[in-house]
């Protein structure tokens, strides 16, 4: 079996690395933190996504249980009017991330090295020289870093976020999205195993500062707790051209993020993270069945890529209107439901390999 390189140690190197270590391949993980667990501008935090959980564990050849759980509560505050959802009908579950030995970065790490792979912290790989001295079939899973998109030419949208994180009691547990004229985009507000979490972002352009004073009133108003301050940054995103997912980049394999494995319209990209790790590591061996699987796991893309432009030209106004009806009507909207669950990269995946329904 070959040594391989896999860089970044998020959920797309990491489920790439156990998959190959598996299979008897000699693995090394460059990370650019000091440690397991992302970024420290966004992490430790509670992340959801929907899942089809039985259908995933089988297809990565591994359980994800002790990182996530169920998300208890859900709702939407479309205009200033909250709408409950009931997290069932989308099969919506927290992940935990971070450095915590409760996150799911921490229990794949400890898959990972009871499966052999070697980590190596503080190892940056952050240019076109960087990238060119790494051997064929790298995995590179930089995720929401702009040196890996730009070293490797790959498109994308620049996106501000304005997060805050802070402490909350430990049973909490939901997540509130608000839908209103002050970004493009949503905002939400989380709280998972004693993390509370706050997010506001737009693709495109800046936030603000009297739009994110009215959004941290709504947060003030519907989780009854006052933001402090918010951590400002940006990061790219793979939403800028239709044809932005690819799993090749010359002789390099991308994953995760970076292979564009993201939802375009809402940035669900749990999920895609975790297949297109799998999908990295079947493509080390076999480059024509990786890329077959590829196509399946972002075929949603182009449609989705589609409706997340007609979303950004609607006038904002009609925009939250929308939000608003649909979700008062959400448990009547089963094509709504099926869309969102369905609609995460790699669902097709998961579905073709067991014969998942919805």
């Amino acid at each position: 079996m070959a040594e391989v390189t896999v860089v970044g140690g998020g959920l797309a190197g990491m489920t790439a690395a156990i998959n190959l270590a598996r299979r008897g391949h000699d693995v090394v993980v460059l990370e650019r933190e000091e440690r397991i667990g992302g970024s420290p501008l966004y992490h430790p935090s509670g992340q959801g996504s929907p899942l089809k959980l039985d259908a995933l564990h089988a297809y990565l050849g591994f359980e994800i249980t002790p990182g996530i759980e169920p998300i208890r509560e859900m709702a939407e505050i479309a205009g200033g009017k909250m709408l409950p959802i009931d997290p069932s009908l989308i099969h919506a579950y927290f992940f935990e991330r971070g450095p915590r030995p409760t996150s799911l970065d921490s229990y794949l790490y400890e898959l990972a090295r009871g499966a052999g792979v070697e980590f190596r912290f503080g190892t940056p790989i952050i240019s076109q020289e960087d990238m060119a001295q790494l051997p064929p079939n790298t995995i590179v899973a930089t995720g929401l870093h702009f040196e890996g998109f730009d070293a490797l030419r790959v498109p994308y949208l620049t996106s501000y976020h304005f997060t805050y994180k802070g402490t909350c009691d430990p049973d909490l547990n939901y997540v509130h999205m608000f839908h209103d004229t002050y970004t493009s985009d949503y905002g939400y507000t989380s709280a998972l195993r004693g993390i509370r979490y706050v997010h506001l972002f737009n693709r495109r352009k800046p936030i603000s500062l009297t739009d994110r004073e009215r959004f941290a009133e709504q947060v003030a108003e519907y989780d009854g707790f006052e933001v402090p301050e918010f951590s400002e940054f940006t990061f790219p995103v793979p939403a800028s051209t239709i044809k932005t997912p690819r799993l090749l980049a010359g002789n390099k394999i991308l994953a995760g993020t970076l292979a564009g494995a993201m939802d375009p319209v809402a940035f669900f990209g749990l999920h895609g993270a975790l297949v297109s790790g799998k999908i990295a590591a079947m493509a080390v061996e076999d480059k024509e069945r990786g890329w077959r699987e590829f196509q399946k796991c972002v075929s949603v893309y182009p449609t989705a890529y589609l409706l997340g432009r007609l979303k950004e030209m609607q006038p904002l106004p009609l925009s939250v209107l929308g939000f608003r009806i649909a979700f008062q009507n959400f448990e009547r909207l089963k094509l709504a439901q099926r869309i969102i669950v369905e609609g995460v990269p790699g669902y097709r995946c998961l579905r073709l390999h067991q014969g998942v329904r919805s």
